[in-house]
């Protein structure tokens, strides 16, 4: 079989190979390849064989990429009329909604103005609007109904109103208001309210405050938009049928206390044994004035906010308890008979008892009256409550001893965890009871006499009445009031 192979198209000869075992002399000439370009035969620019044709691959892949462009198309136009479906319902609630609100608007709840109740023992409940109750931030009240709840008998003029009353002593006593002005006189001394006193209806508007400052007996309490106007009542006092307790306004009228006509002298002990040299405060513990110390202050004889002994001294720091900018003080002839008190003491073995509050001012003890009132509160008690708690255990203003400067509160738990009762049991305590009359003082507020005192046992509380009036307070058992009354009665 010959072997015949195509010459291509380009007219070159293909190689042969040696293997094919043509002869050397058959061989075609070789090629000069070192012609130039011009002679070497120009390239032909024939397409490919497959040019311009398409092939089944390429149907397939146009095929695919216009299903493609298909689908993509379709979810766009999906995607627009979601978007536009959307659009429109929203746009169709939002004017649904503005249609409705226009022509089924609910109308506005009213709104219940805040009112204030006035609850006044005695009298008819009465309201108030918030705005007409309070002016200018004060709570105000009618004294009116107050007034009548206390007794008083009203006065009126073009300037302002009086209020006058009798107490059981048989002195009169009075409050002047004038209108639009803030000072208000009680008993001739004036007193500064927080606010104006404004005109009513023949009455007198007040700050509902001025009940409590002013007003011993007189309980106002404002809680959750209701004021409460009460007054004292004594024990057996019952709902049907009050007892009242007398009402003390803060300033008293000046009037003179009579000593009591004191009985012949009586023999007191002259050996008292003392073991300390203490001739020198002798005139101090038995003044030669023995009557001009049994001044009674409580709450059936109080005293104003002026009222401040003249005679003020401050007990030496030895014997006293000195805390910050505090100092104790006492008059003085009480404060040496202290000195000397408790110079024995400290001699005899009692070395550790001293003064913690002697002379008080009204306003300190207002403070204190309030502050203890406030913690009993804040136990649950409401004020009136409170207010009858911590009078068992502390004087109103006006109507504490420690405003004398003759009382004294001592003992030797001061700065430790111990309560002032717990003094009670300590030796200490045990030689002041028995001891203090010899240098004039007395247990001012002794157990089994709360009923007469009005304040449980206070085994710190001690008294100066001077020597021969401790000795026979002291012997016979009796507290203060007790004894003056003995000694009213041994008079007439």
């Amino acid at each position: 079989m010959s072997d015949i192979r195509k010459t291509p198209q380009n007219g070159a000869q293909p190689p042969r190979r040696a293997s094919q075992g043509v002869s050397q002399s058959n061989r075609p000439p070789v090629r000069n390849t070192q012609e130039s370009p011009a002679q070497r035969p120009a390239p032909t620019n024939r397409p490919h064989p497959t040019a311009g044709r398409i092939t089944p691959t390429d149907r397939a892949a146009y095929a695919l990429s216009e299903r493609r462009r298909y689908i993509a198309e379709k979810k766009k136009a999906r995607k627009t009329g979601i978007i536009a479906f959307f659009s429109v319902f929203l746009s169709l609630c939002l004017i649904f909604g503005i249609l409705t609100y226009i022509f089924l608007k609910p109308e506005a709840p009213v709104k219940e103005d805040t009112v204030i109740t006035f609850m006044i023992e005695g009298a008819k409940n009465y309201t108030l609007p918030e705005e007409d109750a309070f002016i200018n931030g004060t709570l105000y009240v009618d004294f009116d109904p107050i007034s009548k709840l206390c007794g008083f008998t009203a006065v009126g003029t073009s300037d302002g109103i009086s209020y006058i009353y009798t107490d059981a002593s048989g002195i009169e006593q009075r409050i002047d208001f004038t209108y639009n002005d803030q000072n208000v006189y009680i008993n001739g001394t004036g007193f500064s309210m927080n606010a104006l006193a404004i005109k009513s209806e023949g009455s007198v508007k007040i700050p509902y405050t001025f009940l409590n400052q002013a007003i011993i007996g007189i309980n106002a309490e404002f809680d959750e938009n209701v004021l409460n106007v009460t007054r004292d009542k004594t024990t057996g006092s019952r709902p049907d049928s009050p007892i009242y307790e007398e009402i003390i306004l803060i300033n008293q009228p000046s009037k003179p206390i009579d000593p009591p006509n004191i009985p012949e002298e009586e023999i007191i002990p002259t050996d008292l044994g003392f073991i300390s040299d203490l001739s020198a405060y002798e005139q101090y513990m038995n003044p030669e004035d023995r009557d001009a110390y049994l001044v009674l202050i409580n709450k059936q004889n109080p005293v104003d906010q002026n009222f401040a002994p003249d005679d003020l001294v401050y007990v030496p720091q030895e014997f006293a308890v000195y805390s910050g900018e505090y100092q104790a003080r006492m008059r003085e002839i009480a404060a040496k008979a202290l000195t000397a008190m408790l110079t024995e003491a400290k001699n005899y073995g009692v070395n550790d008892v001293k003064l913690t509050h002697g002379y008080r001012n009204y306003w300190t003890q207002n403070y204190l009256f309030t502050t203890y009132i406030d913690e009993e509160m804040a136990k649950g008690y409401s004020y009136e409550q409170a207010k009858a708690i911590v009078e068992t255990y502390s004087a109103p203003p006006g109507t504490s001893e420690h405003q004398s400067g003759l009382c004294a509160d001592m003992h030797n738990v001061y700065f430790t965890n111990k309560e002032l009762e717990d003094f009670e049991y300590t030796e200490a305590y045990e030689w002041l009871r028995d001891n203090c009359w010899k240098f004039g003082f007395i247990l001012r507020f002794p157990e089994g006499k709360e009923e007469i005192t009005g304040f449980q046992f206070e085994c710190w509380h001690y008294r100066f009445v001077g020597r021969y009036h401790a000795y026979k307070i002291h012997s016979q058992g009796l507290c203060l009031e007790e004894y003056l009354e003995l000694l009213a009665n041994e008079a007439n």
